[in-house]
């Protein structure tokens, strides 16, 4: 069912006459949108599932203001305005969605910032990890970091193999370790599967990695990969520490437990659907560049009472924290919170029992302007 907007009731609240419905705005009425982009008035969109394609017709419209001089802003009325059976009643909150949305942007605050040169890890079964850099490698610089499976023969990519011991960190800055532990190297490695077919206890498989527990050391595998000199039981273990912009996991288990995972950190789980792994594909491309996001809390270590005497007392913002993004600091009598990580929720300054915790993005005034305008307006 469909939720018919009433043009006039939604204007009286708004100061206007009555405010013309589209139906096809993103579509055969775009020249429409055009000749508003052109005015350099304020403009609102009442569609955020077409936030992208307007954006970008807004920057290609000659004459058009950039988004800089005069950014549009987007509300989700098909979402957020109400049920289409309570249409009748929906205009009132419609036309409030709608002045909230025309106001204008929070005071900037200090940001942070996240570089990226696009230097991506797949993590997972080689089969699928170069299917998906395959859609990725025009783009990102694609290392792959098998878990298992037979890759292609021709080395596409640069391979890792190994004991994955841990992956930290956020976009633009992730630190992975493992440790190489196994005689095969796979970026020498040809795949001919001759060590696989010599091996007389088969403990060698076709991920090309040796099952030492099953080897008997006939040494039959390095005598058929002699040219290549893929296979080295004399190798010691080597722990390794790499450096990377992006990660693409495609294990079942991600590397993160919290619930709000690090920007630039993907999850692909082996039951993930079509549509996800279209989605993130798309979302890894534009992951190029330099990015800011605000820097959401402000933190008054002296109200805060987490610990006294390196002993803790609360550690209700440590707890809630959905992104993992506050540490306890109880030797220096405080709580830390990564900017890196924080993603805003705003749970931490629910908990806070003293006030130590505060949004610095959107502050006191902008709320308390927009809860007013929803107020008045409904």
């Amino acid at each position: 069912r469909t939720m018919p907007l009433d043009g006039a009731a939604l204007g009286r609240p708004l100061g206007e006459e009555v405010l013309t419905v589209h139906t096809a705005l993103c579509r055969r009425e775009a020249p429409l949108f055009q000749r508003a982009a052109r005015t350099g008035e304020p403009l609102t969109v009442a569609c955020t599932q077409e936030q992208r394609l307007f954006t970008e017709l807004a920057e290609q419209t000659e004459g058009a203001p950039s988004l800089d001089e005069r950014p549009i802003h987007f509300v989700n009325l098909r979402e957020t305005g109400g049920w289409s059976r309570d249409a009748a009643q929906a205009m009132p909150k419609m036309a409030a969605l709608l002045a909230a949305a025309r106001l204008p942007e929070p005071d900037p605050v200090p940001t942070v910032t996240f570089k990226s040169a696009g230097r991506l890890l797949v993590i997972g079964p080689l089969e699928r990890a170069e299917a998906l850099a395959a859609r990725l490698d025009d783009v990102l610089s694609v290392t792959l970091f098998a878990t298992g499976g037979a890759g292609r023969q021709d080395h596409r990519y640069p391979v890792l193999a190994g004991e994955l011991q841990r992956v930290n960190g956020w976009l633009g800055a992730f630190e992975v370790q493992w440790r190489e532990n196994n005689p095969i190297a796979l970026d020498l490695c040809t795949r001919c599967n001759a060590c696989v077919a010599a091996c007389p206890e088969g403990a060698i498989g076709l991920d090309y990695q040796i099952d030492l527990a099953a080897c008997r050391s006939h040494r039959d595998c390095v005598r058929v990969c002699e040219a290549p000199g893929a296979i080295d039981f004399q190798r010691d273990p080597v722990a390794h520490d790499e450096r990377f912009d992006l990660v693409l996991d495609l294990r079942p288990q991600p590397a993160f437990t919290q619930h709000a995972l690090p920007q630039g950190y993907f999850h692909l789980p082996p039951q993930a659907g079509v549509e996800a792994q279209f989605d993130a594909v798309l979302k890894l491309r534009e992951l190029v560049g330099e990015f800011e996001k605000p820097r959401f809390f402000q933190y008054r270590q002296k109200l805060c009472a987490h610990g006294r005497n390196e002993k803790v007392g609360c550690n209700a913002c440590v707890e809630v924290c959905s992104a993992s993004a506050i540490s306890s600091q109880v030797e220096r009598q405080q709580i830390h919170v990564n900017p890196n990580l924080c993603v805003g929720c705003g749970a931490c300054t629910t908990v806070c029992p003293t006030g130590a915790l505060g949004y610095a993005y959107p502050g006191a005034d902008y709320t308390g302007r927009k809860l007013r305008t929803l107020l008045n307006t409904y």
